[in-house]
């Protein structure tokens, strides 16, 4: 066995400080490089030597191109479509509310979508319609043609990466199917994870993820024509600026952007095509070595896409109080209780996320710890 970009590897971890743990929990917080640790600690320092929105007008030209490299990977947005917000569950509140949509509307999901954002349509009004899909949770393509020929939603909204498990919906498909239909998508897991096709009508997610970026800042894209079509619920301060940045709060963690930028910047320099392509390699090398666990099966087969590898126990164990005995035991994981698909979990899971430094010599160690 071996995984191809080793160099990959080389670069990602030559970025970061040491770990004592076995980090498998990229899903829920990738490990920061100490580049962008420098950048946010030094514009704070700027904020207490010069206040706050000097600083940030300082920053202005490094939160720019962040905004133009997340436009650049996150389906071929410009700088003005980007607005940067506090995480991704703020992102999206932010585009539902402004989003024009009526009580009532339909918005067409997929079971296996991310939970809270299920509650989020309903509080806005919205009725949540399940679309048909595979055996493995898979949008049926041929039945949403079907559909579309007598009813038309207000947005079809897909979860690009599961949080739960290794499902990647066809979303380039679905957009190309869906036409003048409005295709949003919670890119959450998918940024720095898969690549996100161009024609969405909005995507938005947070950058601690795959991506690796500082915990706080989110992002939110929205394509043409649907900007001007906004109705930003947003402070008057926001007032004359572009009708998607009219969405971000004022009070904002500027720092965090900043490190964002360095970032993204580290992250474009190895090559987005190369991390994908280990990060689905890493996913199949661990499903297969994993696929034998006694006590354990996998949720997703082998060759499923993605690094994400959910593991359902064979017993009715208190995954929780497992989760916390594998950190003091040196392993970060995730529990995945229903709550995060409540209508695709059945039973809990355990999550474990490697990221591009993962090596295959620390799968027996990981078989070690599961079963012992």
């Amino acid at each position: 066995m071996g995984l191809p970009h080793d160099s990959v590897r080389t670069a990602w971890t030559g970025l970061r400080s040491e770990t004592p743990l076995l980090h498998l929990d990229s899903a829920a917080c990738g490990r920061t490089t100490v580049a962008t640790r420098a950048a946010i600690a030094e514009h704070l320092e700027r904020e207490a030597e010069l206040g706050g929105y000097i600083a940030e007008g300082e920053a202005d030209g490094a939160v720019t191109e962040a905004r133009r490299q997340l436009g650049r990977l996150l389906g071929g947005f410009g700088p003005d479509e980007v607005a940067l917000l506090e995480s991704a569950s703020t992102a999206g509140a932010q585009l539902l509310a402004a989003w024009p949509v009526e009580p009532g509307d339909e918005v067409w999901i997929a079971p296996s979508e991310w939970g809270p954002n299920i509650q989020a349509f309903r509080d806005r009004g919205l009725d949540p319609v399940l679309l048909k899909v595979d055996d493995s949770g898979l949008i049926d393509l041929d039945a949403l043609r079907a559909r579309l020929i007598t009813r038309r939603p207000a947005m079809v909204h897909l979860t690009g990466l599961t949080a739960h498990r290794a499902l990647v919906q066809p979303a380039r498909e679905i957009i190309e199917i869906a036409g003048d239909v409005p295709v949003v998508i919670d890119t959450a897991q998918a940024l720095g994870h898969i690549e996100i096709p161009d024609g969405a009508a909005a995507v938005y997610g947070t950058s601690r993820k795959w991506l690796s970026g500082p915990r706080g800042v989110g992002y939110l894209a929205v394509r043409e024509p649907w900007p001007e079509r906004l109705v930003p619920r947003a402070p008057a301060l926001n007032s004359g600026v572009q009708p998607v940045r009219s969405l971000e709060s004022r009070e904002a963690y500027v720092a965090g952007r900043v490190g964002l930028a360095t970032t993204l910047r580290e992250y474009v320099g190895i090559g987005p095509e190369l991390i994908r392509e280990r990060l689905w390699a890493i996913g199949r090398e661990l499903r297969a070595g994993l696929a034998d666990l006694p006590g354990w099966s996998l949720r997703d087969p082998v060759d499923a896409p993605g690094a994400i590898v959910a593991l359902v126990p064979d017993d009715e164990r208190d995954l929780v109080r497992l989760r916390a005995d594998l950190v003091d035991r040196k392993m970060l994981t995730t529990v995945s209780g229903r709550e995060r698909a409540p209508l695709d979990i059945t039973r809990p899971m355990l999550r474990l996320s490697p990221h591009v430094d993962f090596e295959l010599a620390w799968i027996p160690q990981i078989r070690a710890l599961l079963t012992t």
